[in-house]
């Protein structure tokens, strides 16, 4: 069985040496999200090698207690980047980042002077300080990291949410919503963590050093490797540079619902009627990428009032505002009788949608049905008539 998992990883480790090449290196798909992600899979790649390699000593360098860099604590700290990086929060959690990656330097830099205590003086770092303090500081890397992974899979999943809910404030491209397969990078982490601390539990309860947990854990990784890979082809998202909302539109969004308007006050009503005058004579939702700061400009509106009225006024996002109209657009296309000879693709592109798939799941949000049968049953209901 084990000669299998080393067959399998080793082919998994090749196979995630080829990817972060191509995401580090790709002229093409050039991006700081897809560097950072490359290095992930270096890191991943590097301890791999490392746990597959035979354990044997170099002369009397034995293989034990920083005597190649650990790198455990840049685990958490480049997937987090990554995240940050696509849903464009980087900057909010800089000093958090350069702090990690400092420290990540550090413990990676006892190897340094591990190498050259043995160079100069024959013996290792353990000799010269104590095998009980190196071990101490040796575990308190390990549970440090392993804490840290589980605090970044938090926020990452934190920031995500709030990334969707900017994007249903503030925008109506629903191509910016298409992040499923970065959940499921999120989420392919988490049997990884939980081996990881079934491993650091048994240790700190006093059990022994079990090579099977080492094994058990790398499973999980190796099918993380053959993950990433699958979703790298199967998703062109990952190649799509960071998809960055601005550090500021945070700021914008949260302030923008602080206040909430008094719906029957006179001056709101006659906001919301030059609001829905504007969407039905200027038809700006026509445009795919149309954002609420576009809309407040062409309504000299703030931002924020423009945003509240929305949410408070009329109780929807912008998204949704924007969408209702472009289905409705697209419903009078579907049941005009002159128009029979557009096919779905060429209204959903006329009505503002870039996306057939989204299309699909807005149309049948508000009406019930799919474009196509929406359009059959109004043409059953002419031809009875």
């Amino acid at each position: 069985m084990e000669n299998i998992i080393n067959t399998a990883g080793w082919a998994a480790l090749i196979q995630g040496i080829l990817l972060a090449m191509l995401y580090l290196f790709s002229r093409k798909h050039r991006s700081l999200a897809n560097r950072i992600l490359g290095l992930f899979l270096l890191v991943i790649v590097y301890e791999g090698i490392l746990e597959f390699l035979p354990g044997n000593p170099i002369g009397s360098y034995n293989w034990y207690y920083f005597a190649f860099p650990e790198v455990k604590i840049l685990y958490p700290v480049l997937f987090f980047n990554y995240i940050l990086e696509k849903v464009g929060r980087s900057n909010h959690y800089r000093k958090f980042l350069r702090f990690h990656y400092f420290l990540a330097i550090a413990f990676a830099a006892i190897t340094l002077v591990n190498v050259a205590l043995y160079l100069g003086t024959h013996q290792k770092i353990e000799a010269v300080l104590g095998e009980d303090l190196v071990s101490a500081i040796f575990m308190i890397q390990q549970y440090y990291a392993f804490l840290l992974i589980l605090i970044v899979f938090g926020l990452s999943i934190k920031e995500v949410l709030n990334y969707r809910q900017i994007i249903r404030r503030n925008y109506s491209d629903n191509a910016l919503l298409k992040i499923n397969w970065l959940w499921r990078f999120i989420f392919a982490l988490l049997p990884i963590i939980l081996v990881w601390g079934i491993n650091l539990i048994w240790i700190a309860l006093g059990g022994k050093y079990d090579h099977s947990y080492e094994i058990f854990t790398w499973c999980f990784v190796i099918l993380f490797l053959y993950f990433v890979s699958f979703q790298a082809y199967q998703h062109k998202n990952l190649f799509d540079g960071e998809q960055q909302i601005p550090e500021e539109e945070y700021g914008n969004s949260e302030t923008a619902h602080d206040e909430e308007p008094q719906v029957g006050q006179p001056e709101n009503i006659a906001m919301v009627q030059t609001l829905r005058r504007h969407m039905e004579k200027a038809e700006p939702y026509l445009n795919a990428s149309l954002t609420i700061y576009q809309l407040a400009r062409e309504l000299s509106m703030s931002v924020q009032e423009l945003s509240t009225l929305i949410n408070h006024s009329l109780h929807q996002h912008f998204f949704d505002f924007v969408n209702e109209y472009r289905i409705k657009k697209a419903t009078d296309l579907l049941k005009d009788p002159e128009k029979q000879k557009l096919t779905i693709l060429e209204i959903l592109y006329e009505v503002g949608f870039n996306s057939k798939s989204s299309f699909n799941t807005v149309f049948k949000k508000f009406t019930g049905s799919t474009p196509t049968e929406y359009r059959k049953k109004y043409q059953v209901a002419s031809d009875n008539n």
